[in-house]
C-alpha cells in the first residue's frame, strides 16, 4: 500500500515537473483573438506582442496561436472590456481595474492609493489579493483571471516646484478614479478630473497645477514641455489584468486550459520585470540624470518624500483605505485585511 502511494505521488510530481513536454503532444489546435493594452505603451511591443504572437505558438509547437490587437486599434475605450469578454465578443482581453471596477469597489482593493511606494510592494499586494480578485471576477463578472499587469508609477507632473509634501496643499491636481481623488483630497489638494489628452492645455492655462499619470506615460506625451517639476510619489501602479470570459474558458480543452494558465504566469512575470526596468529608465529620462532608455530625455527637476513624510503618507493611505472599506462593505474590508492587510501590517476598521 505504501509502495503504491509513493508511486502515485512520484507520478503526480512527474506530471507537474514536465508539463510542457506532455502538453505539446496533447494540445488541440486553438486560436485566440486577443485585445491587449495600448499599443503606444512600451510593454505592448516589448512583452505583449512577442508573447502572444511568438512565444505562445513556439511553446505549443504551433498548436496554440493568437492574434493581438491594441486597444486603440479596436476602437474600444477600456471600461467595456469585461462585458465583451463575458459576452464572448472577444477571446482574451486586457483591462485596468481602475477603469472596469464600475460599481464593484472590491476590484479597487488591488491598487489602493499610497499603499505601494515601490513596485516590489505593489506586486506583494497583488499576490496577496489575487485569490480574492480571481474569485470575484469569476463569480460576479463571469471572467477568468489569467495574469496581472502593472504600469509605471503614477506620479506628479507639476508646473511649480514641490520641495516638500506640504507644497501640494491647495493645488489643483488632475486625477483619475475616486480613490485617487480621495487620496489627493487627504493631502490637502483639489482633485480635478480631466482626460489624458486634455492635460497639456490644462497645465498651460492653469486649469490644473499638477497632473498625475504614469512616469513613463507622462514622458511619452511630452508633459515635460509644460511641467518642469516631477514629484516622485507613487499614488498607485494602474494595475491591470489579462482575462477571458468564464464560459469561453470552460469550453476550452483541459490541456489548453493548463497550458494557457502556465504560459500566462510567464507573461505576468515578464510584464512585472520589464515594467520595473521601464520605471527606472523613465525617471532617468524625465530628469536627464542616469541611464535613459525607452523614453525621451528631458530636464525636469525631481524630488521625493522624506522618510518622515513617508510616515505621514502611510497614515493618509490607511485613512483613505478605511474610507474605501466602508464603501466596499464589511465582508470586502475583512477580505482585504486578511490578505493585503496581513502582508502590509494594515487592518481596516
Amino acid at each position: 500500500m505504501k509502495r503504491r502511494s509513493m508511486a502515485a505521488l512520484l507520478a503526480a510530481v512527474a506530471m507537474t515537473a514536465v508539463p510542457a513536454a506532455v502538453l505539446s503532444d496533447t494540445l488541440p489546435k486553438t486560436h485566440f483573438q486577443v485585445v491587449g493594452g495600448g499599443s503606444h505603451n512600451y510593454t505592448y511591443s516589448a512583452v505583449e506582442k512577442p508573447f502572444w504572437e511568438k512565444t505562445l505558438p513556439e511553446a505549443s509547437d504551433g498548436r496554440v496561436t493568437a492574434e493581438l490587437a491594441g486597444l486603440s486599434e479596436t476602437g474600444l475605450k477600456g471600461p467595456e472590456i469585461m462585458r465583451l469578454m463575458r459576452g464572448n465578443a472577444i477571446d482574451i482581453g486586457m483591462g485596468v481595474f481602475a477603469f472596469v471596477s464600475g460599481d464593484d469597489a472590491m476590484l479597487e482593493g488591488v491598487d489602493l492609493p499610497g499603499m505601494a511606494p515601490d513596485i516590489a510592494t505593489a506586486r506583494k499586494i497583488v499576490r496577496s489579493y489575487r485569490p480574492t480578485l480571481a474569485a470575484r471576477l469569476r463569480d460576479h463578472h463571469g471572467v477568468h483571471l489569467l495574469a496581472t499587469v502593472p504600469y509605471t508609477a503614477q506620479v506628479f507632473f507639476c508646473r511649480e516646484p514641490v520641495q516638500r509634501l506640504e507644497d501640494l496643499k491647495g493645488r489643483k491636481i488632475r486625477t483619475r478614479g475616486r480613490n485617487m481623488a480621495d487620496f489627493i483630497s487627504a493631502l490637502g489638494a483639489s482633485p480635478v478630473t480631466i482626460s489624458f489628452a486634455e492635460v497639456i492645455p490644462a497645465l498651460q492655462t492653469g486649469v490644473v497645477d499638477c497632473a498625475v499619470s504614469g512616469i513613463g506615460s507622462g514622458n511619452s506625451a511630452k508633459w515635460y514641455d509644460v511641467a518642469k517639476y516631477l514629484y516622485n510619489l507613487p499614488t498607485d501602479w494602474s494595475i491591470g489584468f489579462y482575462a477571458m470570459g468564464e464560459q469561453r474558458w470552460q469550453r476550452l480543452d483541459p490541456a489548453v486550459q493548463q497550458f494557457l494558465q502556465q504560459r500566462a504566469a510567464v507573461l505576468e512575470d515578464r510584464l512585472w520585470e520589464e515594467t520595473a526596468r521601464e520605471n527606472g529608465y523613465a525617471l532617468a529620462c524625465n530628469t536627464g540624470q542616469g541611464e535613459c532608455r525607452i523614453h525621451k530625455p528631458a530636464d525636469m527637476q525631481a524630488t521625493e518624500p522624506t522618510a518622515a513624510e513617508r510616515e505621514q503618507l502611510r497614515a493618509v493611505a490607511s485613512r483613505v483605505a478605511g474610507q474605501w472599506g466602508k464603501r466596499c462593505g464589511a465582508a470586502c474590508a475583512r477580505a482585504w485585511s486578511d490578505s493585503v492587510g496581513k502582508a502590509l501590517g494594515v487592518t481596516l476598521p
